[in-house]
């Protein structure tokens, strides 16, 4: 095992260390449950809000959808719109009653309306599967890295990245993991920053909009790739760059190519981008370890509030992450054609950002995207574990298998729960360690909206819905995303007649949202709806 890259590995081992202190400082907070589930409720909105947002710009967002950009051009922006505007939907309809009338976890809510051993189980199993195939990119994505930085093997670097992010969440719990969260969120929109700026100025002469003229006459290096062999590359004259006058050469020998703003070239049909649109949109309604969050706060006022910052801070973020994207396509050119046709198309878009900061600043740019990086799958993955192992103590150890448990006890599951589910989303990074980290992401949002999103909407906003429509909903819309999320990653091109498309939500939410309203006026169940929705609703 050799260090690659020393200077930039040094920079990285100092901010992990500093997360796992602060992880440890957060363990002096966490005294009972409450303090590790929400972190007693004592977060004020400015610290959730940037807590949110670096929760929320994951590995996928850092890494997954500039290298996307990078490879394919503005299609790939498309996940990143989702992303932001799932966040407008969230804050108008979900923010405020989720506060008001959950305590923990989303099963809470549905066991606030609705009561049952049945829902807990249910929301529990739901909980932990959407955070362990989200916890996947977050290690697949750690483990690229630390392979860029140190040469080591991936098998090797997967097993560190999963141990860190397991060690966090024993250690700290909320209160550690909202101030790590924070703090990350912060590094992360600084390191776009900085590459959006050095990017301007060391290579499009200070003007941001250059890069965008220059994209529009590059062929995007998935479709450059296969021509490789035709094109006649000139001598590059004095001064020039020899990136842009391969992109040059590339565009001048094959005109009816797409450039890097031709739309429909990642998702060629419009039944794919649509599945994408809606799994992004209702997505985050329905991700456990955002949804917790807004439990951390005194009231639905604060709530809304820190979600108000997270979207300033995703709508600056992701305006950056489209001209990063653009610049590091024609920076790094031949690079990503080479990567391409080697096959290494994950890691070409996993490591294409990192790969920018060496090529601009050296080692030390490396090491601090690097930080950013590990900060975006450190902050998000200790995030979803604790939302699954505060569903595995609270819903089912505390509420249903040990009503009587002590605090110790629940806590002791907690942590345990955390140890388990690291180990299986290890498992599982193995078996996906070649996906782009964005696209992984987007599944999950898919399972998300077809299962938790439609619950959580009418739980709050409609009086007929019932019991027996909640868990109809969730049952199907588990198998019909899960089924078509495998089948994606298997390659299987259809089931029963039916295409496989990129995201599984344009099948799993009509499924589910079928199934919830046949199911619910057919049934009469409707849980104590008047005093659920007045608490819901209140100020």
């Amino acid at each position: 095992m050799g260090f690659e890259n020393p200077i930039a590995f040094s920079i990285l081992v100092v901010s992990l260390i500093l997360v796992v202190y602060i992880s440890w400082w957060g363990k002096k907070q966490t005294s009972t449950t409450t303090d590790f589930y929400v972190a007693g409720g004592k977060i004020s909105p400015r610290l959730n809000g940037w807590a949110m947002f670096g929760d929320y710009c994951s590995a996928a967002s850092f890494l997954g959808v500039a290298g996307a950009i990078a490879l394919v051009g503005i299609d790939s922006w498309w996940i990143a719109i989702g992303f932001f505007g799932a966040w407008i939907f969230v804050l108008v309809a979900l923010a405020g009653p989720l506060k008001s009338s959950g305590k923990f976890t989303v099963a809470d809510v549905l066991v606030g309306r609705f009561g049952g051993r049945s829902l807990k189980f249910l929301a529990m199993f739901t909980t932990v599967v959407i955070g362990t195939l989200y916890l996947v990119p977050q290690i697949v994505g750690a483990g690229h890295l630390f392979q860029l930085l140190l040469g080591w093997d991936y098998m090797v670097t997967v097993f560190v990245s999963a141990f860190i992010m397991g060690l966090m969440v024993i250690l700290g719990g909320m209160m550690g993991t909202t101030y790590n969260q924070a703090i990350q969120g912060v590094i992360l929109l600084v390191a776009m920053l900085l590459l959006f700026v050095l990017a301007t100025f060391v290579y499009f002469g200070g003007n941001p909009f250059a890069i965008i003229s220059q994209a529009m006459d590059t062929v995007p290096p998935t479709a450059a790739a296969g021509v490789m062999a035709q094109v006649v590359v000139p001598p590059t004259p004095e001064g020039a760059y020899g990136p842009f006058v391969l992109a040059e050469a590339v565009r001048a020998g094959f005109a009816n190519l797409p450039d890097a703003l031709t739309p429909g070239v990642a998702t060629p049909d419009v039944w794919n981008q649509v599945s994408l649109v809606l799994g992004l949109l209702l997505g985050v309604a329905g991700l456990p370890h955002i949804l917790i969050r807004f439990y951390t706060v005194k009231d639905a006022k604060d709530a809304k509030k820190g979600a108000e910052i997270t979207i300033i801070g995703l709508a600056v973020f992701y305006i950056a992450v489209l001209f990063v994207g653009f610049a590091t396509m024609m920076i790094l050119y031949p690079e990503l054609i080479k990567m391409l046709q080697a096959g290494q198309r994950g890691q070409a878009t996993n490591l294409a950002i990192p790969m920018l900061g060496q090529a601009m600043g050296g080692e030390v740019v490396l090491g601090l995207i690097a930080a950013g990086a590990m900060a975006a799958m450190l902050s998000t993955a200790v995030g979803l574990l604790i939302s699954m192992t505060t569903s595995l103590s609270h819903d089912v150890y505390a509420g249903v298998l040990r009503p009587n448990s002590t605090d110790r006890e629940r806590l002791v599951f907690a942590k345990l729960g955390a140890v388990v589910l690291t180990v299986i989303a290890l498992v599982a990074s193995i078996w996906l360690k070649d996906q782009n980290v964005a696209i992984l992401v987007a599944m999950c949002f898919g399972i998300a909206a077809s299962t938790f999103a439609p619950v959580l909407i009418l739980s709050v906003w409609w009086k007929g819905l019932t019991k027996e429509g909640v868990i109809a909903g969730l049952v199907v819309g588990l198998i019909v995303s899960l089924t078509f999320t495998f089948a994606r990653f298997s390659a299987v091109p259809e089931i029963a007649g039916i295409r496989v498309l990129g995201n599984p939500a344009l099948y799993g939410v009509p499924a589910a949202l079928l199934s919830i309203i046949v199911v619910s006026l057919l049934t009469k169940n409707t849980g104590n709806a008047r005093e659920f929705m007045a608490a819901a609703h209140r100020g």
